[in-house]
């Protein structure tokens, strides 16, 4: 349900007649989803260290990129000289479907561990499978998740207190973990540091140091060693609820 519920909205934003087939839509998004996949799988993968910039590291800045292993996070520099996280990428993740438009450059992506990536080099590749109906819609739904998160993450700093916002962040990688098929139990491994929970969730690392202790002397949620444990899921929901 929550998936066809995606689909939906992903038909009313196209506005198109025959897309009122919930169906007919899924199955484009996956006639899409595999001709994508088929030309990451043609290219050649890369492997780059942590807090490594993947504009840099792939030398383009309007390079295309599949994350097959490891995290990666999209980041603001402040005129404060202090960095926002705006967005984290977990495996499966494809960045840089904007750069065409230098709306997020990948300067500004940066490895959070160790990662494994393949690459579109050149934006005349994505602008050809553009050119395909099913590929495009496909891209414009993954477009549209990232809104989604990148909405949640908004709401959550606007609306809700320290242990809302972790307990947000702990449940929305939890669900796209599980929904990837990466994890199948309660715990995941998080290369965040402190400093960027903070930088994520806009909120100092003392601050984030205690919402964590408070969090795990309730029985919650745990986070040590960049291992996160979700000891009580209604618990963390009830905390983080509405986003």
């Amino acid at each position: 349900m929550h998936r066809l519920g995606e689909q939906l909205q992903l038909e009313t934003a196209l506005g198109s007649e025959d897309m009122k087939d919930p169906v007919a839509l899924y199955d484009e998004l996956t006639l899409g989803r595999r001709k994508l996949t088929t030309l990451f799988c043609a290219s050649t993968a890369q492997t780059l260290k942590a807090n490594e910039k993947l504009g840099a590291a792939v030398g383009s800045a309007e390079a295309v990129c599949r994350l097959r292993a490891g995290w990666a996070c999209q980041f603001r520099e402040l005129s404060n000289g202090d960095r926002a996280i705006v967005d984290v990428y977990i495996p499966g993740d494809i960045i840089g479907l904007d750069t065409v438009l230098h709306t997020r450059p990948l300067q500004e992506v940066l490895t959070l561990c160790s990662v494994t990536i393949d690459e579109v080099p050149r934006e005349d590749a994505l602008m050809q499978l553009m050119a395909d109906r099913s590929t495009a819609i496909y891209v414009a739904w993954l477009l549209g998740q990232r809104q989604r998160r990148a909405d949640r993450l908004l709401a959550a700093i606007t609306g809700l207190d320290a242990r809302g916002r972790l307990a947000m962040m702990v449940l929305d990688f939890y669900a796209r973990l599980r929904r990837r098929k990466l994890i199948t139990g309660s715990m995941y491994n998080l290369p965040l540091t402190q400093l960027q929970i903070a930088n994520y969730l806009g909120l100092t690392v003392v601050h984030i140091n205690r919402t964590v202790r408070s969090l795990r002397d309730e029985q919650i949620v745990t986070l040590e060693k960049n291992c996160v444990t979700i000891l009580d899921l209604e618990g963390a929901v009830a905390i983080g609820v509405g986003i």
